[in-house]
């Protein structure tokens, strides 16, 4: 349920008649499993109290982090497949959805996302109380009543008429092309597994972020530190840090990108979704070339500058050129020397890649993931990522 002070766990247990002293459920002894968090649910010591037999659970996809994950950016929180397919093996019916944006959507705020968990389980029969008397508790309980109401009814509908459900909650999208890397791309490489996953999505970012020809050098570059791997490990772990790394450092947040995010109808849809007939946006922005020019200020650029954005998001292919008016700003030109020192450096390691010396080269392969920020902030933070270099042993020529 919350992850801020550690994950809280709470049995309940009850029953017509005489009941044995104590509320703690016992091992393989839960009927139903209220799983607000998968993290927690899935932990080895709260799955011990489900079983394949008898355990109904009701799922929460939304993401909850841990202490160690606000602590720690680079910390990533596992994949939710993962997290649910390890709770459906050990219960005997599973039913989920993100409650958190369910009740947003539904209520304009997260409090009822509880109570969408426990109609949901009550429609499943995972709780054996009749549904009058879970609302007349709310009603005893006297706290936003009819908001708790309208949530457990709507968890039981997202069981009962889930089409209803989903429409209810989920915005309506426009159609629109979702880029894909061409298998061609991918012709001669050997990927697998989550390498293979890593760079059919990152592919299809560059491609999004420059062209494919950029995409194309991004898949050759990893193929190599991929092929010196597989001649000496199974592991793939510097194959991923150097797919994500390199990925970092090449898709960097310009004006181009900025621009073409900014234009993109999914984020567009994002806003609408959460602030319904909200078309006139007005975006606080603060390039670097008006703070060279002494601007200390965000600018707003309205409804009226949109048509620029999108002007300035096409212009993409000026990008590193000696065209691109943009490039000059030293923010910029440090861009451009961190991929060219990283990819120098992967190649190097590469090249000399051993079983003592892997470990190492992975460290190394996954320092991008210090550089964080915009301007000033990322300069700062590369200059971490430079001290690590050096404590790494790396040469640091930029």
């Amino acid at each position: 349920m919350s992850q801020k002070a550690g994950p809280v766990v709470s049995h309940l247990r009850f029953a017509v008649g005489d009941l044995e002293p104590g509320n703690r459920v016992g091992t393989g002894g839960a009927s139903c499993l209220l799983a607000l968090d998968l993290l927690t649910a899935t932990d080895p010591k709260n799955l011990a109290y489900a079983s394949t037999a008898a355990t109904v659970a009701v799922a929460s996809t939304s993401r909850t982090p841990t202490g160690d994950m606000v602590y720690d950016r680079s910390i990533r929180h596992p994949d939710e497949d993962g997290l649910l397919a390890r709770l459906d093996a050990t219960t005997r019916e599973l039913a989920s959805f993100d409650a958190l944006a369910a009740s947003h959507a539904l209520f304009g705020e997260a409090a009822a996302a509880n109570f969408l968990i426990v109609g949901a389980a009550h429609q499943l029969g995972g709780l054996q109380i009749p549904a009058d008397a879970i609302e007349e508790a709310i009603e005893i309980n006297g706290v936003a009543v009819a908001t708790n109401t309208a949530a457990f009814r709507w968890g039981r509908a997202a069981i009962a008429d889930p089409d209803a459900f989903r429409e209810a909650t989920e915005p309506a999208r426009r159609d629109r092309a979702v880029t894909i890397a061409p298998d061609r791309l991918f012709d001669g490489t050997t990927f697998y597994g989550e390498v293979q996953r890593l760079l059919t999505i990152r592919a299809a970012a560059l491609i999004d972020f420059q062209d494919e020809a950029l995409a194309a050098r991004y898949i050759d570059r990893v193929q190599s530190v991929w092929a010196a791997e597989r001649r000496l490990t199974d592991r793939t772990d510097l194959s991923e840090a150097v797919a994500r790394g390199l990925f970092k450092f090449t898709a960097y947040k310009d004006e181009y990108e900025v621009a073409r995010l900014l234009v993109d109808p999914a984020f567009v849809d994002d806003v609408q979704a959460q602030v319904p007939g909200g078309y006139q946006l007005t975006y606080r922005l603060h390039p670097p070339v008006l703070r060279a020019l002494g601007r200390s200020k965000k600018v707003g650029f309205g409804p009226k500058s949109h048509a620029t954005l999108r002007m300035l998001a096409k212009a993409k292919r000026l990008r590193g050129t000696r065209f691109d008016p943009f490039g000059y700003a030293h923010v910029r030109r440090t861009e451009r020397v961190l991929l060219a020192h990283y990819t120098a450096t992967i190649a190097r390691i590469v090249a000399d890649l051993s079983t003592e010396s892997y470990d190492r080269a992975v460290q190394i392969a996954e320092l991008p993931e210090m550089v964080r920020g915009y301007e000033d902030i990322k300069l700062r933070s590369i200059e971490q990522y430079r001290t690590r270099l050096v404590e790494l042993g790396v040469d640091t020529d930029f």
